[in-house]
């Protein structure tokens, strides 16, 4: 089949199933559930791996969505920790072949149906090196289940969030065994974040739904982070934009923006800027004082708006409030989230 004829027709767009996961109790009772399911398999785990040999360095593997969601776990172990921790694409985890993936490391490999082939294949090479891998999932009998030496399980209610928090648990249980007070800290506000976004997420809900009314007619949205927010960016453009919605977008850190991107700024642009309230504030802050030099087109996601909640969840904070403007888009350009035109149906 030409796959010209595999794009739905207007009809079939229009009328695919559209689920707003913000709606009611349903983030909260999730989340809840992610963190009481989760928190006891995480402890037993990082104590299991890290009593019985000595580790050097943790690589995080994943493709799409999968490999964005762990980002923030690669910085808080990055900025807390003496272990080499990476994160890399799952198809070149297996054709570049790191040197340092031996006895010595993790390798956390995450998918949330866990058939992905590119991570399955990662996982079958990792097991190759003598390497503990660690398998992300929500598909508990999958393949990556079964190849991999460990479970680090979360429900399949829902793709982003509980993937995300799981991954937040192995780190602070880590940091917590290597003796470093932040992992503690960590475990005490990821218990609390479920309550805590339940009340944000109602907070922001006409503030998004007003901004995809201002930019629902775009043709391209630059989105741009730094830091713990820094594969955010990445992950909206590629998952949001390009994959769900079928539009132009294009994801920039935004330290690089002034060595290239802001040649093409003008007033025709709309940007995106993704904020954290921490150290990293500043990168955006200094692109973001540029960019309204040129355009009025600018939209802030910003957790600095939440100053009671650490600067390490801001992940969890900014998921929420784009997820009202990402959704509300969705409906007014007619084009529901769950729709797809190659994914799912063609060999590649």
């Amino acid at each position: 089949m030409a796959l010209e004829n595999l794009t739905p027709s207007d009809a079939e767009i229009k009328s695919a199933p559209n689920p707003n996961y913000l709606e009611g109790d349903y983030l909260k009772g999730v989340l809840e559930m992610a963190f009481r399911d989760g928190n006891p398999v995480a402890e037993t785990l990082v104590n299991a791996i890290f009593s019985s040999r000595e580790i050097e360095s943790v690589y995080l593997v994943g493709a799409g969505g999968s490999n964005s969601y762990i980002e923030p776990v690669k910085y808080i172990l990055d900025k807390y920790c003496d272990l080499r921790i990476e994160r890399i694409n799952a198809t070149e985890f297996e054709t570049r072949r790191p040197k340092p993936v031996n006895e010595k490391a993790v390798v956390l490999l995450t998918s949330h149906n866990g058939e992905t082939e590119d991570t399955v294949v990662a996982a079958r090479w990792a097991k190759t090196t003598g390497a503990v891998t660690v398998a992300l999932t929500s598909g508990h009998e999958s393949g990556l289940a079964k190849i991999c030496d460990h479970l680090l399980p979360y429900s399949r209610e829902l793709p982003g969030m509980p993937k995300t928090l799981v991954a937040y648990l192995f780190a602070a249980h880590l940091l917590k065994y290597l003796g470093n007070p932040v992992g503690a800290r960590l475990l005490r506000d990821l218990e609390a974040m479920p309550a805590r976004l339940h009340e944000i997420k109602d907070a922001e809900r006409e503030r998004g739904m007003e901004l995809a009314r201002r930019y629902k007619d775009e043709n391209i949205y630059y989105v741009l982070s730094s830091g713990i927010l820094s594969a955010l960016n990445y992950q909206y453009s590629i998952c949001i934009f390009n994959e769900m919605l079928w539009l132009d977008a294009s994801d920039i850190h935004s330290g690089e923006f002034r060595h290239g991107p802001f040649e093409v700024a003008d007033a025709d642009m709309a940007y995106i800027f993704l904020m954290d309230n921490g150290e990293n504030r500043k990168i955006d802050q200094r692109a973001l004082k540029f960019t309204r030099r040129v355009t009025d087109k600018i939209i802030t996601f910003d957790a600095g708006r939440y100053e009671d909640v650490s600067p390490l969840l801001s992940p969890f904070v900014i998921g929420v409030t784009w997820y009202w403007f990402a959704h509300t888009l969705s409906v007014l350009r007619e084009h529901p989230l769950s729709v797809r035109r190659y994914m799912w149906k063609v060999d590649y």
